[in-house]
């Protein structure tokens, strides 16, 4: 089922793009032969390739009877076709499956791991969580068992631990296997500013990276409000409280010292410096001494972010102050979003256009969607159809493609009529749109498809790809 569900995963990531491919033009120097599934080229230059068998819809995509096995950038098998079910290479190891047993090969095609587990997931940080007969533990990069198979469920190694849960209960093993933190926390959050809230008899506390107990969990609730993200202690302070309805939050320090009591019905993290707050309907921010820089005075508003916010007034328009309160953008859109590298996307009704930190309007609010892309270009999109822009304003492309996706690799694939090709940043066609389905190019070469199904490796024609 896990396998089956991870391939469901990877297909309507493909089926994302995908079209219905017309006439066959030149591929830039091919990888043959054509291939029933494949995978990008990793970083160290080897793909995941399925030779025969079929695709069918059950209850989701799969390629019945294909053998797996690995190719280089020259298209020479590492590893022929002999596995039943295979995956792309992270940090140097790809999955295999044999006789419904799951292992590992490396780069020369060795089995380090030989199938054996039930399930195994990708290596992080040099370690792999695998499971039997229920149980999960960890090997290395040398196929030996550092975790025998002993915990109920575990997570990938980040900062150099693992969360490891028995008995409904989480804790931490670093990777020598050794539990820093005993299972006994009903929750333990992601790490952030160098600290993670745990959860203990219904109230919250923190720890920090070895695993000690730095604040004693004594609190009802931590981080911002409504917030999706908690990032505590990222400018030295996390918020909790204590009251019900988080109302009257504090600010403590990595110590655990109340350095900030507020009277409010809610507060944010601090962020740029400031914190919002919010006093009875209004809204203002504060700094770290708890000075109201700000007064309570706004309908809405967000997060100081590149040293603006966006407030709301009392007419429910839109703009943005900087962090003395001055009114930079006057409210005047029905929505806004945040600054990203000095630009911010507003919105009119249905339309949205650009503006820059005076309030300088860059592109008009007459489009469907605008989205940055790398390298400092703009997807606009217009009656239906894509095109490009600069940071300036300036229209590169005008809108007429179907679809743009990023830029990868100098190049953005771009749909016209129902095919994929691709542009470079000048907007001139390097690739013809001709394809049924494309990926982004990684690491030198694209996978592409020129009917569904079939795939097949196209290199990058800006630049020669790696040999292996």
């Amino acid at each position: 089922m896990k396998k089956r569900l991870f391939i469901l995963t990877c297909i309507f990531m493909m089926l994302s793009n995908i079209t219905i491919a017309g006439a066959n033009e030149t591929i830039p120097n091919p990888i043959e032969p054509e291939f029933s599934y494949a995978s990008d080229f990793s970083e160290e230059g080897v793909a995941m390739i399925a030779t025969g068998g079929e695709w069918s819809l059950k209850l989701w995509y799969d390629v019945q009877g294909a053998k797996y096995g690995f190719i280089d950038r020259s298209g020479k098998f590492i590893v022929e076709p002999q596995y039943d079910w295979a995956t792309a290479f992270v940090e140097g190891f790809g999955r295999v499956e044999k006789e419904k047993k799951i292992g590992f090969v490396d780069l020369t095609g060795r089995e380090i791991v030989e199938p054996q587990y039930d399930w195994v997931d990708d290596f992080s940080e040099g370690m792999a969580a695998v499971e039997k007969n229920d149980k999960w533990g960890f090997v290395d990069k040398t196929g030996k068992a550092i975790v025998t198979p002993r915990y109920n469920r575990v997570d990938s190694f980040k900062y150099g631990i693992a969360k490891v849960y028995k008995n409904n209960k989480v804790g931490f093993i670093d990777k020598t296997g050794k539990e820093i933190v005993t299972p006994q926390y009903g929750a333990i959050e992601p790490f952030a500013g160098g600290m993670a809230a745990v959860y203990k008899n219904g109230k919250w506390g923190f720890i920090d990276q070895t695993g000690k107990e730095i604040i004693k969990p004594q609190y009802n609730s931590v981080g911002s409000v409504g917030r999706p993200e908690v990032n505590y202690f990222t400018e030295g302070l996390a918020l909790v409280a204590n009251d019900p309805g988080d109302r009257n939050p504090l600010f403590i320090d990595k110590t655990g010292k109340v350095v900030l009591k507020t009277r409010y019905d809610y507060a944010f993290d601090f962020s740029n410096g400031l914190a919002l707050f919010s006093k009875g309907s209004k809204i203002g921010f504060i700094d770290k001494k708890g000075k109201e820089v700000i007064k309570p005075q706004f309908t809405d508003a967000q997060s100081f972010n590149e040293g603006m916010a966006a407030i709301m007034s009392k007419e429910r328009k839109w703009g943005f102050i900087d962090k003395t309160g001055k009114v930079i953008v006057k409210p005047q859109y029905d929505n806004v979003f945040d600054f990203q590298d000095g630009i911010a996307i507003v919105q009119n009704g249905l339309k949205r256009g650009l503006i820059d930190k005076t309030g300088k309007v860059i592109l008009k609010p007459i489009y469907e969607k605008i989205k940055p892309l790398d390298g400092g270009l703009i997807m606009i999109q217009q009656s239906g159809k894509c095109g490009l822009a600069n940071r300036s304003g300036t229209v590169i492309v005008k809108p007429k493609y179907d679809d743009i996706k990023n830029f990868s690799e100098g190049l953005a694939a771009v749909e016209l009529k129902e095919k994929w090709g691709f542009i470079n940043k000048n907007g001139e066609i390097i690739i013809t749109p001709q394809y049924a389905v494309v990926n982004d190019f990684k690491n030198g070469f694209a996978l592409v498809q020129r009917e569904q199904w079939k795939y097949h490796f196209i290199s990058n024609p800006l630049h020669k790809p790696k040999k292996s």
